[in-house]
């Protein structure tokens, strides 16, 4: 009889259910954010990023790469029972040690170290809930049904108690306790299904550290990652310098600078990440799919998968790039509230790393992991890492959060060309070039014709709101109009998904 491992998954339907949990991950963030920005304010919202950073490294330590290896490793034996029983033992025991001894290190420092102590108290509880996280598991089973049912319900959550609790820019605690309640929410509910995976495997022998070399490959990538998405916020919070007072509900409130940059910085990163969440969580999803391809010598697959990914990835990155630099400066103001206009140029900036990490998590998940090219993978986030650490250190002192952001962007820019440079059996400068250019002319083109609509219209009066919708109205009209002109696959694509649609529901 087939067991529910052994049982083929849908790929169309995983990305449904996997789209489907991000488009509730999006909207929960997008909703929630310019009512948490409004309570909490640039600073509340600084305090919280720099103090979730540090929390952070811990995190990672106790994982120590599981993620990804393990995820590797599931997918490519997900038939074999027995051998997935002993795995997930050996690897949750590691795990467990690991972070019990990150625990007893971190509390320690909240104790001897930390200011904030009942902030770093709550977000604590992330650390020591994340031995319990299989999500790696059921991303190798390709059961992306549970993953996002679960996530689903935990954002419905975290939004309807977001805005029962959290009134005042004195609930930074309440907000914080809220957010590492239903972050671990996900991991607790599915729990009994990762027994119903593993039940009926014989007995194993417990072996910790089995897999501890393994996940050390996949444990620098990540450390190197961090550098450059966690490190920023923590160096603005040390480097960045001065202070001032304010009165905040008649309580006269000392006011860091490096908290208002990092609320700055937070937010703008926030933004600008939000189209990327699509394409990695896309990424994410085909990852395990294109390993098992792999496990098989499936190489055709393999090239029509990358075939069909890029062309969905070049469809989007260009006009969510272009797209967000022509209404960052009526669109901060009007999602954000007054205090954040700092944030109009860190978008600027932030947003050209929507095409760069887009393309570069795409070949990292359709080629080095999936192919076991992990290692030079790493070397080439180690020298993304290095160069975002040094220009970090060079430039936040000078330019606060603005510097924190050109370094990001740099290293983000220098792995992208390490990572075309050195996978060319499958990714090279011509073939990117050869898929790109329709929709990158597509979405030059879109903004050329938003800075003609909105330079046009200077001297009118025009509410913001009905000025946001119009600028992205025109915009959207003009991409597909090109897109459709210059016949993209993209749009082949979604025209053979609409005609089966039609043919469905018609009965023929």
């Amino acid at each position: 009889m087939e067991t529910a491992i052994e049982k083929s998954k849908d790929l169309k339907k995983n990305i449904i259910y996997g789209f489907l949990q991000k488009l509730v991950t999006l909207l929960s963030p997008i909703l929630i954010t310019p009512y948490v920005a409004r309570i909490l304010g640039p600073n509340g919202t600084g305090i919280y990023s720099y103090s979730f950073s540090i929390v952070s490294y811990f995190i990672i330590v106790a994982n120590v790469g599981i993620e990804t290896y393990g995820q590797r490793v599931i997918a490519m034996h997900r038939g074999e029972k027995d051998f997935l029983k002993k795995f997930v033992v050996d690897i949750t025991t590691m795990r467990m040690i690991l972070t019990a001894i990150c625990s007893v290190v971190y509390y320690i420092m909240l104790i001897t170290l930390f200011s904030n102590k009942p902030l770093y108290m709550i977000l604590s509880g992330l650390l020591i809930f994340t031995a319990i996280d299989f999500t790696w598991f059921f991303q190798g089973v390709e059961d992306f049904k549970l993953i996002s049912l679960v996530s689903i319900f935990s954002k419905i959550l975290y939004f309807i108690l977001i805005f029962l609790f959290v009134k005042t820019e004195n609930d930074l605690n309440t907000y914080t306790f809220i957010t590492v309640v239903t972050t671990i929410a996900p991991y607790i509910l599915s729990l009994p299904y990762l027994v119903k995976y593993l039940r009926g495997a014989g007995k194993v022998k417990i072996n910790p550290f089995l897999h501890f070399k393994e996940c050390m490959v996949y444990f620098i990538p990540t450390i190197a990652i961090s550098i450059y998405t966690i490190l920023d916020k923590t160096l603005i919070g040390l480097l960045v310098k001065g202070e001032y007072t304010e009165i905040v509900d008649g309580i006269e409130v000392i006011i860091k600078v490096s908290d208002l940059e990092n609320g700055y910085y937070e937010q703008a990163e926030k933004i600008a990440k939000l189209p990327i969440t699509i394409f990695t969580t896309y990424n994410s999803i085909i990852r395990p799919r294109i390993s098992y391809k792999y496990a098989i010598n499936d190489i055709t697959s393999i090239k029509n998968i990358i075939n069909k990914s890029l062309h969905f990835m070049f469809g989007l990155i260009f006009a969510a790039m272009f797209g967000i630099i022509l209404i960052a400066k009526v669109f901060v103001p009007l999602y954000l509230g007054d205090g954040f206009e700092s944030c109009i140029n860190l978008l600027y900036i932030f947003s050209i790393l929507i095409p760069v990490i887009s393309i570069s998590n795409l070949i990292g998940t359709h080629y080095y992991t999936p192919f076991g090219y992990q290692r030079i993978s790493n070397i080439f986030l180690i020298i993304g890492a290095v160069v975002n650490l040094i220009l970090n250190l060079i430039l936040i002192p000078m330019y606060k959060s603005m510097g924190a952001t050109i370094a990001s962007v740099c290293a983000e820019i220098v792995i992208l060309v390490l990572y075309v440079v050195f996978s060319k059996k499958y990714f090279n400068t011509k073939m990117l070039l050869s898929v790109m250019w329709k929709y990158l002319l597509s979405a030059i083109i879109m903004f050329i014709v938003g800075v003609l609509f909105n330079y046009l219209i200077q001297g009118y009066e025009f509410n913001n709101i009905v000025l946001l919708l119009l600028n992205v109205l025109i915009g959207a009209a003009t991409y597909l109009i090109m897109i459709c002109l210059l016949r993209t696959e993209f749009v082949k694509e979604g025209l053979k998904i609409f005609q089966g649609y039609i043919r469905k529901i018609s009965g023929r």
